[in-house]
């Protein structure tokens, strides 16, 4: 019996293998990156970052994590809000929680990531981190030669972009090197496609200008797709930025710009600038007509606008237009999200019986996949306390 207590005992402790990080001074683990030739991996973590909270509950325990990280780094972790890493995350320029830096003993990153990652994701990362040709530094010095190539400035941008770093120097240096007639090669355009997001920039316009011959060599819908992110990206800064004049100017652009899109591009924004001022008027009425016209077929796309109308618009003429749009929702793509929403509206429209029927699928759903459904819980006891008004 004893013996059979000490196998279960260290089959426990074999199941609960981690990262081991090192909690010494920073200048103690540099050391000790030194002594031992090994990298550094540094957690770049805050106490309030969900996604930092789970990668130490999800990854770092993960045994096949722990063995690659424990063998071939030197691992550590800090608070970049305390101590030392106040220090840390203004020297290497963090932007965004958690990063993942990969430094070597004389603390220069050689590569870097962000964000949170599933386990194989994560040893790749740390896998580029030991390869010379994939590290992040290597595609540094090779753009940073002075003759860089369209490959080597994609890689780079790549990197930069992967590490949450601002990547606009680097981009504008590459594409003053290129003539117009080199912007069509596929490198270039798929550097456009995946980095140039101002529409007064030189490179934007001339995409623009020469649509058709972009056009003929990448599709007609991704030349299109690109042209109305980047309008879309510049409404909504001037959005979020509160600038009304940038913003109505650049509608009056868009609209004069000769884009086939400019119609939705323009309604998307209203939409957004509408939610902001909190105008749930036009938000309404912008809404009816977009919805309708533009993402009858985008299953989110329509549950996020009937969730909307069912917390701010008390008109029950488009409330019923909501139900539609929430019916339809489900009708392509049943999920616990947009049952939810299609109960809610329901309710909303005091239509009792389909909207008990409809919360009860969305907590079934819910159940199924692992969603947290308290709220439609709440929801189905405001229903079934309620007096069916509505004849349907």
């Amino acid at each position: 019996m004893a013996a059979a207590l000490v196998l279960g005992s260290f089959a426990l402790k074999a199941q609960k293998k981690e990262i081991s990080f090192e909690h010494g001074k920073w200048a103690e683990i540099l050391a000790k990156s030194k002594k031992e030739n090994k990298l550094i991996y540094l957690d770049c973590y805050t106490t309030w970052c969900g996604p930092c909270k789970w990668m130490a509950k999800n990854v770092f325990t993960n045994d096949t994590v722990a063995d690659f990280y424990n063998a071939n780094f030197i691992n550590a972790e800090m608070d970049m809000e305390k101590g030392e890493g106040l220090e840390l995350a203004k020297k290497y320029g963090i932007r965004a929680y958690p990063t993942m830096l990969y430094l070597n003993s004389d603390g220069e990153v050689m590569h870097r990531s962000c964000g949170s990652a599933p386990a194989a994701n994560f040893i790749s990362t740390g896998k580029d981190a030991l390869d010379p040709d994939k590290q992040m530094a290597t595609a540094a010095r090779k753009f940073n030669n002075g003759n860089a190539t369209g490959a080597v400035a994609e890689t780079y941008l790549v990197t930069l972009e992967s590490g949450c770093q601002d990547y606009q120097k680097e981009l504008s240096a590459y594409l003053s090197t290129q003539k117009e007639s080199e912007l069509t090669s596929r490198t270039n355009w798929n550097i456009i496609y995946k980095y140039v997001n101002d529409y007064s920039s030189k490179e934007f316009m001339i995409l623009e200008r020469d649509r058709d011959a972009f056009s003929k060599l990448y599709t007609k819908d991704s030349v299109q797709d690109k042209i109305n992110r980047v309008y879309t990206s510049g409404l909504y800064i001037a959005i979020n930025k509160k600038d009304d004049q940038a913003y109505q100017a650049l509608k009056e652009k868009v609209r004069a710009s000769g884009n086939p899109d400019a119609e939705m591009v323009i309604m998307d924004a209203d939409l957004r600038y509408y939610m902001s001022k909190k105008d749930w008027k036009n938000y309404a009425e912008t809404a009816s007509g977009y919805a309708d016209k533009y993402i009858s077929n985008n299953a989110m796309g329509l549950n996020g606008i009937a969730w909307n109308f069912y917390e701010n618009v008390d008109d029950m003429a488009m409330m019923e237009k909501a139900a539609g749009w929430a019916k339809r929702s489900v009708e392509l793509q049943s999920m616990y999200a947009n049952n939810d929403t299609y109960a809610a509206v329901l309710y909303k429209l005091g239509r009792k019986a389909e909207a008990k029927k409809v919360a009860e699928k969305a907590i079934e759903l819910a159940k199924a996949s692992g969603d947290d459904y308290s709220e439609t819980t709440a929801l189905l006891k405001k229903i079934e306390k309620m007096k069916d008004t509505a004849a349907h």
